[in-house]
């Protein structure tokens, strides 16, 4: 830096534009910029747009669009209000801000032209008023400052101490911002992940768009920590996650179903009733034929909108596609694929003529395609005669495929054979799952009272080659699947191990004093609000953590892989009850933090490994660096 203002005798250099998009953050509108990569790709649109043309431009791996002529930033996937883009080259900060901020497009383009001249006639001390009449001080060629309103020339010309309430810098290399290098990276694998009862899927009471982008960077994180060998020699890219919202349409002006609820509801405890009508009475809603219907239609047109338009946006892909439910999200995909027909699957969603996506592409009734069973006198039900002759052979074969599910475990031979809901068209899918992982999915709950004892060990889902039931030990809606394949085999649960991460590292920091103080003082504090008993001896049993055989991660999952008692084929004889690990904390009461275990999946990092090793199982990664 020069002192003392002088010219340095370089040549002037255009300065290189970096881009940066509006984002709320913490109550208040912040400046974020694009990954290096992305600010490139930009640069070089915007280099070869003219005035009365559009340019669209895919950023942040394609998830979002940026129209350079409207300087906007739209999803590409899912609804989300635009935000604004800004082509940023001048920057200033105060000294009470932690950050720069980007000027005006319009300013700066002032402050450039006016920095020019100033290099080119090797004249300094050049200014440039804002319309609200702050003034911009161009020193020499690295130093600048801006001036509040009102201040005369003389008092800034004349100061010995060149101080100010902002700091002016020229270019994003001088400023704070730690930018993201970003790259193209290879999608090898797209998950589609379906929310289960009401909009926030977490304790933090974020959206399902927050919580599967918070999964997505978390199973990044996991590839570059466990997979370097693979990703150092171009093995391996990413995996794409794309969430699938029902909740919004279901309670959207479409159905109308809000607006009743609203009228029909109590005025007394409004909180909790509210809370109740926009979560709870999903479960009721999956219940009801009629907006079951719903929520299956919208589940299945926004799966092949999102696999369609993937697939135009990544013409190259030629992964799987695998679906991750959680709650009663995971009950839905299952009702789903149990109803899939073998043979209408396709690589492409299906379009009109016009070149738009169609809808869900409808399976007939199983109640119209002799699927009921017989009445307890023996004689076919009317819907069976009447719809017997139009079984299609794929119907047919889809038929037996459901029967087998059954096993004849029901009693009552008037119950419609199957395991989805009465009197539901199911939509088919335009794509054939590669894996359907449920996480705290209250699946075996939901078969039983239908009626389902019993789940044939041949039976696997029709269109989809592999299942994972992935709960929390205290997850209060989770329930385990393997005992309708094997009840007279009683398999504990696959245990999940857990892996050690920074994060992990971090919190391991405390000492093993403070950890035993926080387990004491939290146990006597229950206890006491409680009146539980104070027998030493019981608070030590209610206080120690589960003990757990302790083993390798590789060990364990081969041992899902192969048992001498097998689980059935609805995960290719392997095995399907997979069991997170109960923490040291979580074991001082297990009623305390149940809530959250049903929540904890979407940031669970135990949980996003054991997706990434089943995914790239047959690839032949190696994962490094494993417990």
């Amino acid at each position: 830096m020069d002192e003392d203002g002088a010219a340095v005798g370089r040549p002037y250099e255009a300065v290189r534009p970096h881009w940066f998009h509006r984002k709320h953050v913490d109550g208040q509108d912040q400046w974020v910029p694009f990954s290096q990569y992305d600010s490139d790709k930009l640069n070089a649109a915007f280099d070869e747009l003219t005035e009365d043309q559009e340019m669209v431009v895919a950023t942040d791996n394609g998830h979002y669009d940026v129209r350079l002529g409207e300087r906007s930033r739209r999803a590409a996937y899912w609804p989300e209000e635009p935000s604004a883009v800004l082509r940023a080259t001048w920057f200033y900060k105060s000294t009470k801000e932690p950050q720069y901020t980007p000027y005006p497009e319009s300013f700066s383009e002032r402050l450039e032209l006016t920095y020019m001249e100033a290099m080119l006639q090797d004249q300094w001390r050049k200014t440039v008023n804002f319309p609200t009449g702050e003034v911009v001080v161009l020193i020499s060629p690295t130093q600048a400052t801006q001036w509040p309103s009102g201040m005369a020339v003389d008092e800034w010309a004349s100061s010995d101490m060149l101080t100010s309430t902002y700091t002016v810098e020229r270019g994003i290399d001088k400023t704070d911002y730690k930018i993201p290098q970003g790259e193209l990276e290879t999608v090898d694998h797209l998950v589609f992940m379906v929310h289960g009862i009401g909009p926030a899927c977490d304790f933090r009471f974020r959206n399902l768009i927050s919580c599967v982008n918070g999964f997505r960077n978390v199973a990044k994180d996991l590839v570059e920590t466990h997979c370097r060998s693979a990703r150092a020699t171009g093995q391996i890219g990413r995996v794409e996650f794309l969430p699938v919202d029902w909740h919004s349409p279901l309670h959207g002006d479409a159905t109308g179903v809000d607006k009743v609820i609203h009228r029909i509801t109590l005025p007394s405890i409004e909180r909790l009733r509210t809370f109740a009508n926009e979560t709870l009475l999903d479960l009721f809603f999956y219940g009801s034929p009629t907006y079951c219907q719903t929520i299956l239609d919208t589940v299945a047109s926004e799966l092949n909108r999102l696999h369609g338009l993937f697939c135009s946006r990544h013409p190259h892909f030629q992964g799987q596609v695998s679906l991750v439910g959680h709650s009663l999200g995971s009950l839905i995909l299952f009702d789903l694929l149990t109803n899939q027909v073998v043979g209408l699957g396709h690589p492409n969603i299906p379009e009109t003529q016009d070149g738009r996506p169609v809808g869900p592409i409808m399976a007939p009734n199983p109640q119209s395609s002799g699927l009921n069973a017989t009445e307890n006198t023996g004689t076919p039900s009317r819907s069976t005669t009447a719809s017997s002759s139009s079984v299609t052979s794929s119907e047919a074969i889809h038929s037996s495929h459901r029967m087998r599910l059954m096993s004849s475990s029901v009693d009552n031979e008037s119950f419609s054979l199957g395991v989805g809901q009465v009197s539901i068209r199911y939509p088919q899918l335009s794509f054939n799952p590669y894996m359907l992982f449920a996480l705290g999915s209250p699946i075996g709950m939901f078969l039983t009272v239908r009626g389902l004892r019993h789940i044939d060990p041949d039976y696997s889902l029709p269109t989809c080659k592999g299942f994972y039931n992935i709960y929390h030990p205290l997850d209060p809606v989770a329930y385990r699947i393997e005992p309708l394949i094997q009840a007279n085999t009683c398999l504990p649960p696959v245990l999940v191990p857990h892996i050690t991460t920074k994060r992990a590292q971090q919190m391991g920091g405390l000492s093993s004093d403070l950890k035993h103080k926080m387990t004491s003082a939290l146990l006597y504090a229950w206890q006491f609000f409680n009146h539980t008993p104070s027998s030493s001896g019981q608070s030590q049993r209610d206080a120690s953590p589960p003990k757990h055989k302790t083993a390798s991660c590789s060990s364990l999952l081969q041992s899902g892989k192969t048992n001498r008692s097998s689980p059935g084929m609805l995960n290719r004889g392997r095995r399907i009850d997979y069991v997170l690990q109960q923490t040291a904390m979580e074991s001082i009461n297990e009623y305390l933090f149940a809530i959250q275990s049903h929540l904890c999946y979407w940031e669970s990092e135990d949980t996003a490994l054991l997706l990434l090793q089943e995914i790239y199982n047959e690839s032949g990664i190696v994962f490094e660096n494993l417990p």
